[in-house]
This record gives structure tokens, C-alpha cells and sequence, in this order.
């Protein structure tokens, strides 16, 4: 079976006061990113963008009681755990374990870890950040506040066209970012 993973590092200015919308505007490309960081969007270019300017995500909707039930598919992260979810969104499977077993992982993992740094400095303190997954512990079934995400991930709400797929959005006072991963096989 040949998988392969789409990343998407997307970054936007805070425009609107419901955060929602600027996701939105970051999903369809209409937002630039002030800083003047290349995105990485792997779709640009491709049929299906040219058909829907917002492939692969499913937008949120624009109306606030749309938008608040976007909202509570996410969970928010602590700043401590950021890191780790970035580094495992840049792995070949998704999956910290599997990528131990299989890739090098310990390896890789300071290279991972720095660039997972460079992304979250650029996120002030105050920043808050939300993910599709990462609870609960599915070891305890008990909510987890500061998630590892280096131990498995099981489970996620979808933001995009596939059943799978995980993400990260980071919020402050000018910026939001778009995070997101998923595999196709």
C-alpha cells in the first residue's frame, strides 16, 4: 500500500474578531501571509483547487452559530504541547510510534523539532492554539489538558474532503496560522 501525506503550513492576518472567519479566508487563499513566508499548500496549481479554491478543507461556515460548531470540533492545545503536534504532523505517517518503528524517528527528530520552533516563535505568548485531535487518552479514556502528542494519536474531526486528517490552528492578536496533514493512499 503506497501512502502518501499532504501538508499544508498556511498563514494569515487577523482580520475579524471571529478568528473563524480568518481561517476561512486562509482556506480559500484570499488571505496573504503579512510576514511574506512561503506557504506550503501542495494543491496549488491542481484541478481540484482551480474547481474549489478552498480544496481540500471544508470551510467554516460564516454564520456565528455555524462557525461556533466548526469552533467545538477543535480542542484547544497548551503552548506545551505545540511543539510535539507540529513535529508529528511532519511525519510520514501521522504517527510518532509508527515513525520509530519505521523511519528513523529519533534521528530525524532534532531537525523536526527545530523547525517545529521556528514556526511556533512566531507565535507570541497569549497565542491560543486548537487541534482536531489529541483527546481523550485513549489508554484511560480520561480527558487529557496537555496532550504528548509523541505517544499515539487515535481519533480526529475532519476539516477537509478526507476522513482523516490532522491539524493545528494557531490564533493571536494579528496573526492565525493553518496547520494541517493528512494522508492519502
Amino acid at each position: 500500500m503506497f501512502e502518501q501525506r499532504y501538508s499544508y503550513v498556511l498563514v494569515g492576518p487577523r482580520a475579524y474578531q471571529d478568528w473563524a472567519q480568518d481561517v476561512a479566508a486562509i482556506m480559500r487563499r484570499e488571505a496573504v501571509d503579512p510576514r511574506s513566508w512561503r506557504w506550503i499548500d501542495v494543491d496549488e496549481g491542481e484541478e481540484e483547487r482551480l474547481e474549489v479554491p478552498f480544496f481540500p478543507f471544508v470551510l467554516p461556515p460564516s454564520d456565528p452559530k455555524g462557525a461556533a460548531a466548526w469552533r467545538a470540533g477543535l480542542r484547544t492545545v497548551p503552548r506545551t504541547s505545540v511543539e510535539r503536534l507540529l513535529v508529528m504532523l511532519s511525519t510520514t505517517w501521522l504517527d510518532v510510534p509508527d515513525e520509530r518503528a519505521r523511519n528513523h524517528f529519533e534521528t530525524r527528530r532534532p531537525e523536526l523539532e527545530r523547525k517545529a520552533q521556528v514556526i511556533l516563535s512566531r507565535f507570541p505568548e497569549g497565542t491560543s492554539f486548537y487541534a482536531n485531535t489529541g483527546f481523550p487518552d485513549v489508554r484511560t479514556g480520561n480527558r487529557v489538558d496537555d496532550p504528548d502528542f509523541y505517544d499515539m494519536t487515535t481519533g480526529c474531526n475532519p476539516r477537509s474532503q478526507h476522513d482523516w486528517d490532522l491539524g493545528l490552528v494557531a490564533v493571536s492578536g494579528t496573526e492565525v496560522g493553518v496547520f494541517w496533514s493528512f494522508d492519502a493512499t
